[in-house]
């Protein structure tokens, strides 16, 4: 019997659109403080020095199993760039990495709202993110934002718990809080490596999420998953529950 489910943010809630947009505000933003020390950045320099800045997480997030904040990536970025070190400068372009989110926000994923609807007086729900340049908390104000917020009981951001998936505690977060045994839980996710494999270790149910043509990291994962299912939109998701659960 599943009592409780819980839900990837990135490219299963939500998809990565308006990426474009957000890069183009951040990179303004590093601009108007490189201006102050007379250093220009073409567009090529900033794509490089993303590159580098995402390199660099990576680095962390796949081998620690921690998210750095957006304040530490954007200072490796600004070591990269070689400008002289200026705490205000630096906090100024991390607080613009991050609330570039909610000027130009990613999408609901097609049907994620239906299937919230039609079980949310059945299981609890909860949300567990690995952050990037965007916190917690502010993932969780776009979702007032689409009044989705209110069909979860829980979050797990790393940024806050100090952990990423896979690590069990990513998980056990929110299961603890409902006093849930894992073999009473299902994860949906999209990352093999993080989602799937995180959830399986526990012992709960999980479903390998493809459905987001803007993800980056379908390519990534391994033709054939180890979840309990896989599903290529929210609808088959719900197929998935009335058969199973």
């Amino acid at each position: 019997m599943i009592k409780v489910v819980t839900i990837d943010f990135w490219n299963t809630l939500y998809d990565s659109s308006n990426g474009v947009e957000r890069n183009a505000l951040r990179r303004h933003s590093l601009l108007e403080e490189m201006a102050k020390f007379d250093k220009k950045l073409t567009d090529q320099e900033f794509e490089d020095a993303l590159k580098a800045s995402w390199a660099y997480f990576n680095n962390i997030w796949i081998n620690e199993h921690r998210t750095p904040s957006t304040e530490d990536t954007i200072t490796f970025l600004w070591s990269y760039l070689n400008l002289p070190y200026e705490q205000f400068s630096i906090n100024k372009v991390a607080r613009v990495f991050k609330e570039s989110l909610l000027t130009y926000p990613p999408k609901l994923i097609d049907d994620a709202v239906a299937f919230l609807e039609k079980y949310y007086n059945k299981y609890k729900f909860g949300l567990i993110s690995d952050t990037g340049f965007t916190p917690g908390y502010l993932l969780t104000e776009l979702m007032n934002r689409d009044k989705v917020s209110k069909y979860f009981s829980a979050y797990s951001y790393s940024d806050e718990t100090g952990v990423s998936k896979p690590n069990p505690k990513a998980f056990l977060t929110i299961l603890d809080k409902f006093n849930c045994k894992p073999n009473e839980a299902l994860h949906i996710g999209d990352i093999e490596r993080t989602d799937i494999e995180g959830a399986n270790s526990l012992g709960m149910y999980s479903i390998r999420f493809d459905g987001d043509s803007t993800s980056t990291f379908l390519k990534q994962n391994k033709e054939q998953s180890k979840a309990t299912h896989s599903a290529k939109s929210w609808k088959e998701i719900i197929d998935i529950f009335e058969i199973n659960y």
